[in-house]
């Protein structure tokens, strides 16, 4: 981050890949048997989600993408609202419209502003749980949450893990506690970058609430971020100062 000497990161949290099985059975006595599963269709992707995406582009150089919206499981999207870190500038809270078709389990995605703003992506369809979002406009990629906004206050205490590149690799790891009204009462982190590494005893910022699609605004040591609500005990960030790249799965404690 600027006031720590990060620059350009990418701010992450480990999370895992969702995979579907067929399971073969048999007793070895007679022919065996597969349990075959049909392919999830539009109607799987219902409701309200948060995406993040992460990539690099031949005319923007290196970006990043937090967003939501709401798919009413027939293939339109409604109530979707984005925020763009590029090479070329930021643009805050875009308000979008989309589309999405099914095919073979995976949703094919498409967000515009009705101006210079198309975005497409892939998903793979899930029951439930996060998934894997490729191909954001041909170069990202990142994940795709089914998003909870009620029974989320910013209180609490947040634990993160970051890792990306500045004048070499970065890594770290830290948290924070926001008290009652957004502002941070404590908070540690730990960094590596290339060849040097540091901790930062203390970490001060701020949480705003958010709005009624989960977005909201925060400031950690001086550096602006957008933040959206996956569910009570978790939440998305993304940088929104020009340069600061940055992403940040983040879960409450």
């Amino acid at each position: 981050m600027n006031d720590l000497g990060l620059g350009r990161i990418i701010w992450c949290a480990g999370v895992s890949a969702v995979a579907v099985a067929l399971v073969a059975c048999g007793n070895g006595s007679g022919p065996s048997t597969a349990t075959t599963t049909t392919p999830l269709g539009v109607s799987a992707l219902t409701g309200s989600y948060v995406f993040v995406a992460t990539g690099t582009d031949p005319t923007d150089g290196d970006y990043s993408v937090v967003g939501s919206f709401v798919a009413d499981g027939k293939g339109g999207i409604t109530s979707a609202v984005a925020d763009y870190n590029l090479g070329s500038g930021v643009d805050y809270n875009v308000p979008l419209t989309g589309s999405y078709t099914a095919t073979s389990g995976a949703a094919s995605i498409t967000l515009t502003d009705g101006g210079s703003v198309n975005d497409t992506f892939t998903a793979t369809l899930v029951k439930t749980g996060q998934t894997t979002l490729t191909s954001f406009d041909g170069t990202g990629s990142g994940f795709l949450f089914p998003q909870v906004t009620s029974g989320f206050v910013p209180a609490g205490t947040y634990s993160f893990s970051l890792a990306g590149e500045e004048d070499g690799i970065v890594s770290g790891s830290g948290q924070f506690v926001a008290g009652a009204s957004g502002a941070f009462t404590s908070g540690s982190l730990t960094l590596s970058n290339g060849q040097t590494s540091g901790a930062y005893p203390t970490v001060t910022g701020l949480l705003t609430p958010p709005a009624a699609s989960g977005r909201g605004f925060a400031n950690i040591e001086g550096n602006n971020l957008a933040y959206y609500v996956i569910g009570p005990n978790q939440v998305q960030f993304m940088g929104i100062d020009p340069q600061l790249l940055v992403t940040a799965l983040a879960q409450k404690m």
